[in-house]
């Protein structure tokens, strides 16, 4: 098959469905398992070296993160919605509306916390800001770990919905 009839396969309507299912899913779990390595690999380990050092590791791993995390949410509401309106199926809607939920609670709740680390880093984080750094990646942690919940709620959600044919959550 050449190239072009490739490309012309995926344009079909059929096609573009296919692949924005595929996208939306994808997506999705690339977000949730993002959010999964920071709770079980990335705060863990930064937990357990000098503060000058957590704050380092957490602040590259955040400054990237932050971007493919976006960039995920907003590629799921787009394929999410996508899908959803060619085909009805909630299972194309509700992942994507839990994802963009995730938005305003990071803006609310992280972004203060976001913003104080980023501050004490930018300071040196010095020994006498060492308790608080810490209390400060605990609360990260536990507040991050409420969108490793909604994301891989999402991810199975949207699993089951491109797989078993049902369009109906309820």
């Amino acid at each position: 098959m050449s190239s072009a009839s490739q490309f012309g396969s995926l344009v079909h309507p059929s096609g573009l469905l296919i692949a924005s299912k595929t996208i939306s899913v994808a997506a999705i779990g690339i977000f949730s398992g993002l959010a999964i390595s920071y709770n079980a690999l990335i705060m863990p380990a930064i937990r357990k070296v000098s503060v000058g050092s957590a704050l380092s590791v957490w602040a590259d791993t955040y400054n990237v993160g932050q971007h493919v995390q976006v960039s995920m949410i907003v590629t799921s509401i787009i394929t999410g919605a996508y899908v959803y309106r060619k085909t009805e199926n909630a299972f194309f809607l509700v992942p994507p509306l839990m994802m963009a939920s995730i938005i305003p609670y990071t803006l609310t709740l992280l972004l203060p916390i976001n913003k104080t680390l980023l501050s004490i880093r930018s300071k040196g984080g010095n020994n006498v800001e060492g308790t608080r750094v810490q209390e400060l990646f605990v609360k990260w942690d536990t507040l991050h770990f409420v969108r490793t919940i909604v994301s891989s709620t999402a991810f199975v959600l949207s699993l089951y919905g491109a797989f078993s044919g049902k369009t109906k959550i309820f």
